[in-house]
């Protein structure tokens, strides 16, 4: 008589439901079809596009158009999901500690569980009208309120603040934006390029108050009424929208025995100190090939990268992240801007850039030793798809451009002639 053989089934938890973790939890399933995947979530919502969430305010799309693989993918997929809190991680004991006091074991754990928006350190945050733009119940949040008031706040500068002011402008509201920086979009502009974008955006309309903060929201009845600037200026305002950054979700992991520094540190496999614990997303903390120090790397694309690497090393295979150009973009008023790898320079690079502020179009290449490290290009009837993957892959080989150099300045430089074989 045959002996029954028992394969003992692996147990794999997801922290996170963003984009590094739900592919993870999809990839994982396709590799390890009798594996127990169980994916933790403080939002009550299954895998949304979290950079459209702001189109809800204009209606420019509906809450069911940000599910793009529909409402039931977990379900689909065999994949439990559990909408709670993480308190803690206890490692030796292979446990994850929910908030409401429940354990649950793991053979493997990926902490996917992205970040939270930074808040201004002041009181009357909780006035009707104040709001950060991160989660989906945010957007659903200002969108109530946006089509019953006159005036909206932008605090920050950055991408989604640029999204925030097309929406807004779509519903008629006066714009207000104010930013703690010299510019706007600090990340990717310089000083004299972000003038061109704002002379746009001020010709729209909007105000905008650079060198600026907001130390005092004031409000009627609990609702916001105004903001007041460090100048003393006080801003009409029925919506503040704070958009100041976000900040790793890894709080939870103190005294878990995992290490960290600004994020979580992970090797190029995505595994942490601890064999059996992975890091993907706004979270993981890698070694990047430009700065040659270990950043944090989040975007959208990199997460869900991160996430596909995770989760093939978590079921046995040896994928390796080789680490992802940073690429941001903006659109607003008919202008595109692109920025690739280092936009900003330091001690011993070099830069090369060209700029019409009648044309509104400029260009810039950080350098070092005649390597290209970093790209910025704005201008209109940009194609961002094809631009953004010709300056991708000649930043990622960091290509020598000595005999480059002459053409870089002309004003007709074409990109694919220039960089398509590099």
């Amino acid at each position: 008589m045959l002996k029954r053989v028992e394969i003992p089934i692996t147990q794999y938890i997801i922290i996170g439901g963003g984009p590094a973790g739900a592919t993870a939890a999809l990839e994982i399933r396709g590799l390890d079809p009798e594996g127990e995947i169980a994916l933790i979530s403080d939002e009550n919502y299954q895998f949304y596009k979290r950079s459209k969430i702001i189109n809800l305010v204009s209606a420019s799309c509906t809450e069911d158009d940000l599910f793009i693989k529909g409402k039931t993918l977990y379900e689909k997929n065999n994949i439990v999901f559990i909408n709670n809190r993480v308190e803690g991680v206890y490692s030796e004991d292979k446990q994850v500690l929910l908030d409401n006091g429940t354990k649950i074991n793991y053979d493997f754990l990926l902490i996917a569980s992205g970040g939270s928006p930074l808040k201004l350190p002041m009181k009357d945050m909780d006035l009707e009208g104040v709001s950060t733009l991160y989660s989906l119940d945010d957007a659903k949040h200002i969108s109530e309120i946006a089509c019953n008031v006159k005036n909206a706040v932008i605090i920050g500068g950055g991408s989604t603040a640029m999204k925030a002011i097309q929406n807004f402008k779509k519903l008629g509201l006066n714009i207000s934006i104010i930013e703690k920086s010299s510019h706007l979009w600090p990340i990717g502009f310089d000083r004299k390029v972000a003038r061109i974008i704002e002379k746009k955006i001020e010709e729209n309309g909007i105000h905008i108050y650079l060198n600026e903060e907001v130390v005092e929201f004031k409000g009627d009845n609990d609702k916001l009424t105004s903001v007041v600037l460090k100048n003393g200026k006080i801003v009409p305002a029925e919506i503040a929208v704070i958009t100041i950054g976000i900040k790793p979700n890894i709080g939870f992991l103190e005294n878990s025995g995992v290490k960290t520094e600004a994020g979580i540190l992970v090797d190029e496999n995505m595994r942490t100190n601890i064999p059996n614990i992975f890091a993907a997303g706004d979270v993981a903390q890698i070694f990047d090939p430009l700065y040659k120090k270990p950043i944090l790397h989040p975007t959208w694309g990199n997460a869900k990268k991160q996430g596909r690497i995770a989760a093939v090393n978590m079921t046995g295979g040896n994928l390796a992240y080789k680490g992802v150009i940073p690429i941001q973009s903006i659109k607003i008023f008919g202008f595109t801007a692109i920025a690739v790898g280092i936009t900003h320079s330091k001690k011993n690079f070099d830069e090369i850039s060209w700029v019409s502020f009648e044309k509104e179009q400029c260009r810039k290449f950080v350098l070092k030793n005649n390597n290209l490290v970093g790209a910025l290009v704005l201008g209109k009837n940009i194609d961002k798809k094809i631009l953004k993957s010709l300056l991708k892959k000649a930043v990622s080989n960091q290509v020598n451009i000595d005999q480059y150099k002459a053409l870089l300045l002309e004003e007709t430089l074409d990109f694919s002639a220039l960089f398509d074989k590099s």
